[in-house]
């Protein structure tokens, strides 16, 4: 049998640690925390809202209501252009429609690419901050009484 050199093999072990350490790891954040986190601050701001609202068929992660004016949240912790594929549909049946997205996940090209678009786009982490707003949908595709209806009958 042979002998290990117990000195080598713990400072290989330690130096292989550190590494592991030392990598920056890209954690996946399921999205109901993100959803905690923008419900309270729609309720900061007096917002109605009911979570995993359905128009047509069509599920939204949070639909919104303030003075008359109809908020579709689309929350999104991975596959980021499908939640921009999703906002964008949302604004068909509401007012005023975002992506939320992790802090970490805002970059200037995603700003600008949001921006050409007729969406906003949220970003969270212990808070919320709005990094560019949405335009308001000329014309729902789904009546604005239909849509306050999903939002007042789960409240």
């Amino acid at each position: 049998m042979s002998e290990v050199n117990r000195s080598t093999a713990s400072q290989a072990y330690a130096e292989k640690w550190e590494q592991l350490l030392s990598r920056e790891e890209t954690h996946y954040v399921p999205e109901k925390y993100q959803l905690g986190i923008v419900v309270d601050y729609l309720s900061q701001h007096d917002i109605t809202y009911t979570t995993e609202g359905e128009v047509f068929c069509y599920p939204i992660d949070i639909l919104g209501l303030k003075r008359n004016s109809t908020i579709a949240i689309e929350l999104k912790s991975r596959n980021i252009g499908r939640g921009i594929e999703q906002a964008t549909r949302n604004a068909d049946f509401v007012d005023y429609s975002f992506l939320s997205v992790w802090k970490t996940n805002v970059t200037n090209d995603l700003i600008d690419q949001v921006s050409d678009l007729n969406i906003g786009l949220i970003g969270v982490d212990e808070s919320v901050q709005i990094y560019s707003g949405p335009h308001q949908t000329d014309k729902q595709l789904c009546s604005r009484s239909s849509v306050i209806e999903v939002i007042t009958d789960d409240v």
